[in-house]
């Protein structure tokens, strides 16, 4: 009432205002608006009116045939209609039809040829509500196919489809009134299944109301069977059987494609492209059924009939599409070149019908990119999979199942690549993608597996656990506990911990695996090789070794039983194997083992294999090196070496690890410049890596330091050795380690003459070495050192207790003639001597010469040296003769050796011409002087010796009273002590400086 108050006060005053009073296009509207108005109050008669003076002044101002006439003779036949005056409702939708016909542009003309579909269905309804059916169906048929038209646009939407549905219904009601009078009923249940099947399709493609598709297929397909039109009920089947298949009732799908193939068969002879694409699709059921094999033979029947109907000439995406599915049936069954074979095909024709950027083409790369994972051509592999994950991004909204899909298969191939930092996005991204959707657990624990994978990697042990731990979660709820999926995720658990040291957490992991294989597999199964390859390892960590070694026995006779002669886990296995030989000290085992691994690997033509099999070689260098097979040992290690570069390149930490395995061989066998090279390079890469091993760097250092110790660069090798140390320091439970470097670094310190910084390491070296194994040999060793640095230092009591302390624990450990006991029995004797203790000094030496030659025979030429130290105690207490007998026979046992040391005879000669001096037999005295002193000018690498020798030659020209010929010889030993680096306060010097005072003094006199 308010509204039609408002509109009747406007017209009002737009027919006062206007010039041309109510023949105004204003006023009209406004005439259209009461119409309406009136229409919805029920005053018909009032609402005809008002629409009939709109008409007649929007035709005199628009024309008869402009659309706004039309609609108001469209409005005047509703009014027309609701007052039952249906020739005049006839008479306006005629006109109205015919000006919005001629106003319609094309039939892209949504608008236009909606109006003409509405004014259609009001005379269709004008005719079915008088009873002229016949006539009525003409005009819905009309409206029927401008809406299907209309629906077809790519700009209609749910609304027009709802309104051809509608007109559909219209029709279908129509037609079910002629079927039940009329005696031809044939052709109209024919277009009333039509008709059902076309709703069925719009309910399914456009609206995706599967349910509701499913029942008017359902109808149709009641009418075609009625009708017993076989091709008819073929296709409506078809059609259920994409529903069934769209809802993942595949079994269902199968059974509608199945019978719809046999009812096109019947309802036509020729093989058809419909024939084609059932074939097809009953192969798609039977791939998601798990059938490969059937739906290779139903893809075969597809691709052979589309090979028929298409020219061979022709690019067929139909027949692309199923080349495609045959290429995943194949990769299914494990044939990936067949599979290849399919791909490649409908990739190119994908490629050139539908462009570069089609979804189409993208699947083709994703799958040949699959193809080129599993034949290990990860490169190509990830060109494909990076270019078709590109498109489905640009194509595909964000979280798409098929761009996760793309991204899994991709991040897998980065972990290959161990290209961590682009794997861990694309798999994050995937899982967020599975998250989202139902019937994704299996992928998204596959992800979470993956990332337990990555992380571990890259060190990250805790994130990989519970990367790890998400996985086994799905898997249990999925799976169940019993699992051998679970079991496989819970190994990886068991390895991680037992990498953290939590080995307790590692065999509760093991112990569920153990039990699931033996569920699954019984005992006698490769899975348990596996697992007790795994548990060996952790025994091996707490120090177990027996438990570890019948771990990997089993664990190789297992291999040996189920697996070929020649198979890579066996040598595995017998390396493991090999490696608690060698814990053991039975290195003729472990060689005999790790040669008969390295007999399996023989050529190793992957990087995993060849990693191995350089592991295998460095074992067999070392066992090889602890027999002193020095040769053998170079070659397994030059072989490790050469196929760790391969693997992992010069510049790796790997190389330089087995380098420093060559660089401590080499200098076991004196090549130290070689060695230390080798070494240094090794100590270089530890300290740039970014995963340092402080145990491996510190036993370099150490290492180091000793070749530059041995080398007599004692500057160069303290801080190699104290850095050695403060690493070791830092480390828990490492006091052996300690007190092996705090020994040699008191060693150096007693070198540079720093006795009491010596005495401070050695004595905390014993110390720590006592806290662990008590008094050994090398506790001996060290206890020796002590004494000797005592020694030096005059504090003979001290040297006398140490070393005593050592002999004991020399005899106690490896017995009363070994060689460590002759030692310290010699170093007793050289403090008892600087006591001036000489009975006890000799009883030492001579105790120390039985032992010496009871070891070493008579003519080694340590027995030489120890006769020199037994006649220097000869001549303390005068007794020449004996002290010349055993300078003597000295003197013979150093011309024995091959490689004999000319200065030591020079020094033999010099002491035996000091004895002869001192018994004034100066002739011979002179001989060995000047013997001495020949040999020495020779070698010229001892000024010192030359110069006492001409000292001692001066001397006993004094003797004789030819002092001219005394001085000339004390002036030259003078130039050699200089020469020698001595000051002139060195009693030597000093000494040589008197004489020649005393002789310039006498010459003087005369």
């Amino acid at each position: 009432d308010i509204a039609m108050k408002c509109f009747k006060k406007s017209l009002s005053i737009r027919i006062s205002a206007s010039e041309l009073g109510d023949a105004d296009l204003s006023v009209a509207d406004s005439l259209c608006w009461m119409g309406k108005i009136h229409r919805e109050n029920e005053e018909l008669f009032d609402a005809r009116e008002c629409f009939m003076v709109a008409h007649k002044t929007k035709s005199a101002i628009l024309g008869t045939h402009h659309p706004e006439c039309a609609d108001v003779l469209h409005n005047i036949g509703v009014v027309c209609d609701d007052l039952n005056l249906h020739p005049q409702s006839l008479s306006c939708y005629s006109q109205a039809l015919a000006i919005r016909r001629a106003n319609v542009t094309d039939v892209y003309d949504v608008t236009g040829m909606n109006e003409v579909c509405e004014t259609l269905n009001c005379i269709a309804t004008v005719y079915r509500t008088t009873g002229e059916r016949q006539k009525a169906l003409q005009f819905y048929q009309q409206s029927l196919k401008r809406r299907v038209r209309i629906v077809s646009a790519v700009i209609s939407d749910k609304d027009q489809i709802s309104t051809l549905l509608r007109t559909y219904e219209d029709v279908i009601s129509l037609l079910k009134l002629e079927v039940s009078e009329s005696n031809e009923k044939s052709d109209m249940l024919g277009q009333i299944g039509k008709l059902l099947l076309e709703m069925g399709k719009l309910y399914d493609n456009r609206l995706r109301k599967l349910s509701k598709a499913m029942l008017y297929y359902q109808r149709a397909l009641e009418v075609f069977k009625e009708m017993k039109n076989y091709k008819r009920i073929g296709d409506t089947l078809s059609f259920m059987g994409g529903v069934h298949a769209k809802k993942r009732a595949h079994k269902k799908a199968l059974k509608c494609f199945k019978d719809s193939l046999v009812l096109r068969k019947i309802g036509s002879k020729e093989e058809t492209a419909d024939t084609a694409e059932t074939y097809h699709n009953i192969g798609n059921c039977e791939a998601k059924l798990g059938l490969f094999e059937d739906c290779l033979h139903s893809y075969c029947e597809a691709l052979k009939i589309k090979k028929k109907i298409y020219p061979s000439d022709m690019l067929s995406l139909s027949t692309a599409k199923t080349e495609h599915c045959m290429g995943l049936a194949l990769l299914q069954l494990g044939s990936v070149i067949e599979a290849l074979g399919f791909f490649m095909p409908a990739m190119e024709v994908r490629q050139q019908v539908l462009g570069s950027e089609h979804l189409d083409y993208a699947f083709s790369l994703h799958n040949v990119g699959r193809v080129y994972f599993h034949q290990g051509r990860v490169d190509d592999a990830i060109v494909c999979l990076e270019e078709a994950l590109r498109i489905k991004k640009s194509k595909l909204d964000n979280g798409h199942p098929s761009v996760a899909e793309t991204e899994h298969v991709l991040a897998s191939l980065y972990i290959q690549k161990e290209d961590i930092a682009t794997a861990i996005p694309l798999l994050k991204s995937a899982l967020s993608t599975y998250k989202g959707k139902k019937d994704c657990d299996i992928m998204k624990s596959d992800i979470f597996d993956l990332l337990g994978k990555a992380y571990s990697i890259i060190g990250i042990i805790e994130d990989a656990i519970l990367s790890y731990k998400h996985s086994l979660k799905i898997k249990r709820a999925v799976l169940g506990l019993d699992d051998v999926a679970c079991a496989n995720v819970l190994m990886e658990i068991g390895k991680l911990r037992a990498s953290t040291g939590d080995l307790n957490e590692a065999l509760i992991a093991f112990k569920e695996v153990k039990r699931i294989h033996k569920e699954v597999y019984g005992k006698e199964h490769l899975r348990n090789a596996d697992l007790l390859i795994q548990v060996g390892l952790i025994q091996e960590k707490i120090d177990n070794d027996d438990m570890a070694f019948r771990c990997y026995t089993e664990a190789l006779r297992l291999r040996q039983l189920l697996l070929s002669e020649n198979h890579f886990e066996i040598a595995e296995a017998l390396a493991h194997v090999g490696k608690i030989h060698q814990k053991r000290a039975e290195h003729f085992k472990s060689i005999s083992i790790f040669q008969e691994a390295i007999g399996i690997y023989r050529d190793p033509n992957n990087k995993k294999m060849m990693k191995e099999c350089a592991d295998v070689c460095r074992l067999l260098g070392m066992s090889q090196m602890e027999i002193s097979d020095t040769n053998n040992a170079f070659l397994s290690f030059e072989r490790s070496l050469k196929l760790r570069e391969r693997v992992f390149g010069k510049d790796s930490e790997e190389w330089a690890e087995v380098a420093y395995d060559i660089g401590v061989a080499k200098a076991h066998i004196g090549l130290h410049d070689e060695a230390v090279e080798l070494i240094e390079h090794f100590i270089s890469m530890k300290r740039t890596s970014n995963n340092q091993d402080s145990n491996n760097l510190s036993n370099a250092l150490f290492q180091l330091g000793l070749l530059k110790s041995k080398n007599r660069c004692i500057d160069e090798a303290l801080p190699l050795l104290q850095e050695a140390l403060k690493i070791r320091r830092m480390q828990d439970d490492n006091e052996l380690e300690i007190s092996e470097v705090l020994f040699q670094i008191g060693c150096i310190h007693e070198a540079k003459k720093d006795y009491l910084e010596s005495l401070v390491c050695l004595e905390e070296s014993l110390q720590l070495r006592q806290s662990i194994v008590g008094d050994d040999e090398i506790a001996g060793d060290t206890m020796l050192k002590i004494g000797e640095v005592h020694r030096i230092r005059q504090e003979f009591d001290l040297a006398v207790e140490t070393l005593t302390k050592a002999l004991e624990t020399f005899k106690s450990t490896v017995g009363e003639e070994h060689l460590s006991v002759a030692n310290t029995l010699r170093n007793l004797g050289y403090v008892c001597d600087a006591k001036h203790d000489y009975r006890e000094a000799m009883k030492f030496h001579k105790q120390g010469l039985n032992i010496l030659k009871i070891n070493l025979g008579s003519n080694h030429v340590s027995i030489a040296a120890s006769l020199d130290d037994i006649a220097g105690i000869y001549q303390k207490v005068s007794k020449y003769e004996k002290a010349l007998k055993c300078l003597e026979e000295s003197l013979r046992i150093r011309k024995l050796q091959k490689d004999c040391d000319g200065m030591e005879i020079a020094t033999n000669l010099f002491g035996m011409g000091i004895i002869y001096a001192a018994n004034n037999d100066n002739d011979k005295a002179m001989e060995c002087y000047h013997s001495s002193l020949e040999i020495s000018c020779q070698i010229g690498s001892n000024p010192k010796l030359e110069a006492q020798a001409l000292h001692q030659i001066g001397c006993v020209y004094a003797a004789l009273f030819n002092y001219r010929d005394a001085l000339q010889n004390w002036r030259t030993s003078l130039s050699k002590y200089r020469e020698a680096g001595l000051d002139d306060d060195h009693y030597m010097v000093a000494c040589t400086l008197g004489n020649i005072e005393m002789a310039e003094n006498v010459l003087a006199v005369n």
